[in-house]
C-alpha cells in the first residue's frame, strides 16, 4: 500500500468553500485564457445561459486553464454548486469569483446532490467531537477528524452510533480532559453539518487519527496527526 505524505498546510491553501454566484454575467475577451480551443472560446464569448450545476466528488480542482498540467485555483466539495458557462471537449468552463475557471465536466451534475438526513444529537456529538479534538484547526483537518468518527460507525468493528464511537472507552481524550464541552465555533458547526450530510472524505478503512502512527500503515500525514488503516 502506498503511503501518502500530505503536508496539510499546502492543501488547505487550496482547499474552500467558493461561493459562485448565480447572477448572468457578461464574460469579457480579457477573462479567456490565450491559446485556449476556438470553439470553446466562441461558447464561452457567446454564452446566454449559466446552468446552476452541483460538484459530484470531493476536493475537485478548479484550474486556469482547461487542462490537468494547469494551476489549481482552489478546490470544491461534494454538493457545492458551481455557475457552467459552457462545456467543451470533457471540460467545463464556470464563474469563478469576478472571472472564470475551469473544471472536469465529470464531477458536474446538473441535478442537486442528495444528503443524508442525521438528528440533533448526531450532529451534537459530531460538532463537539470537532471542537474536543481539532476545534481550531483549518477546515481539510476537521472533515478528516469527523470522517475517522463516520468510519468506525460504518464499520462493525466499532459502536453503531457516533455518539457510541465517541464515548467508547479509551478513544477519543477530549471526552475525559473536558474539550469535548467547549462550545463549537461556526467552522465545527458546518463541518459536522456537511460530514453529516455527505459522509466521509476518507477512505472506509481509515479508521485511526493520532499524533502516532497506529494500525497496519499510514494513509496520510498532517502536521497535526496521523490517519491510519
Amino acid at each position: 500500500r502506498v503511503i501518502k505524505i500530505v503536508i496539510i498546510s499546502i492543501l488547505s491553501a487550496f482547499f474552500t468553500y467558493p461561493t459562485f454566484g448565480q447572477d448572468i454575467f457578461k464574460i469579457e475577451d480579457t477573462m479567456i485564457p490565450e491559446g485556449i480551443d476556438k470553439e470553446f472560446y466562441d461558447l464561452i464569448l457567446d454564452n446566454e445561459d449559466i446552468i446552476l450545476n452541483y460538484s459530484t466528488g470531493n476536493f475537485v480542482n478548479v484550474r486556469e486553464f482547461p487542462n490537468t498540467d494547469s494551476i489549481v485555483l482552489g478546490q470544491v466539495m461534494r454538493g457545492e454548486h458551481m455557475n457552467v458557462i459552457a462545456i467543451y471537449n470533457e471540460w467545463a468552463c464556470i464563474q469563478y469569483d469576478v472571472g472564470i475557471a475551469f473544471v472536469l465536466d465529470q464531477y458536474l451534475s446538473e441535478y442537486e446532490i442528495e444528503k443524508s438526513e442525521y438528528t440533533e444529537e448526531e450532529l451534537y456529538v459530531m460538532a463537539h467531537v470537532l471542537a474536543g479534538e481539532c476545534q481550531g484547526y483549518p477546515d481539510l483537518e476537521q472533515l478528516y477528524v469527523g470522517s475517522v468518527v463516520l468510519n468506525r460507525r460504518n464499520s462493525s468493528k466499532y459502536p453503531d452510533t457516533i455518539k457510541g464511537v465517541v464515548f467508547q472507552r479509551g478513544q477519543y481524550a477530549c471526552t475525559w480532559d473536558g474539550n469535548y464541552y467547549r462550545e463549537p465555533t461556526e467552522a465545527n458547526w458546518k463541518n459536522a453539518r456537511w460530514l453529516l450530510e455527505y459522509g466521509s472524505v476518507l477512505p472506509d478503512d481509515v479508521m485511526y487519527q493520532s499524533r502516532r502512527k497506529l494500525g497496519k500503515g499510514i494513509y496520510l500525514k498532517t502536521k497535526y496527526h496521523y490517519y491510519c488503516y
